[in-house]
């Protein structure tokens, strides 16, 4: 009986399981990003995610040239809420990986912006549903002070159940 229980919880353990996702990442040109979300994985690791995010841009001190404090937290900073769907590109023992497809609609304290996003998300499982993960992001931002942003971004997601 313990052997069927056993065998029951591990096999529904990766099909439609729910996440939390947290990620932090570097952008060019001088972009520092972070996304939390909440991603629901679909059949054959495919997923859909929605997320918010938040994007600062760091730029030297006109008075010191370097980059301080002030010119790191409050030269530019922008928000955005966003849905993408992961289709799974990738599946090996244990990884596998997911072309991410979203658009994002927030502010960046001034005016509305709008952001199309595109990257590759390459998942390592861990014991327990935990994931870490790689991501390679490219942004187009629609009215934003930077046009694209690209770069690399590192995570990890929980297991919700």
């Amino acid at each position: 009986m313990i052997a069927c229980l056993c065998i029951a919880v591990s096999a529904n353990a990766q099909r439609n399981s729910d996440r939390v996702t947290l990620g932090v990442g570097l952008l060019y040109e001088n972009g520092l990003d972070a996304t939390i979300a909440y991603e629901h994985e679909l059949n054959y690791h495919n997923s859909i995610e929605v997320f918010a995010n938040g994007y600062l841009k760091w730029a030297d001190c006109a008075s010191c040239g370097h980059v301080c404090p002030e010119s790191f937290w409050r030269n530019y900073r922008s928000y955005g809420f966003g849905f993408a769907y992961k289709p799974c590109v990738v599946r090996g023992r244990n990884h596998f990986g997911n072309v991410r497809i979203g658009a994002s609609a927030g502010s960046d304290t001034d005016r509305f912006l709008g952001g199309i996003h595109v990257g590759y998300e390459h998942n390592y499982m861990l014991r327990s549903g935990w994931v870490v993960f790689w991501q390679v992001k490219s942004d187009l931002m629609i009215k934003g002070q930077d046009l694209f942003r690209t770069g690399v971004a590192l995570g990890f997601k929980i297991p919700v159940k």
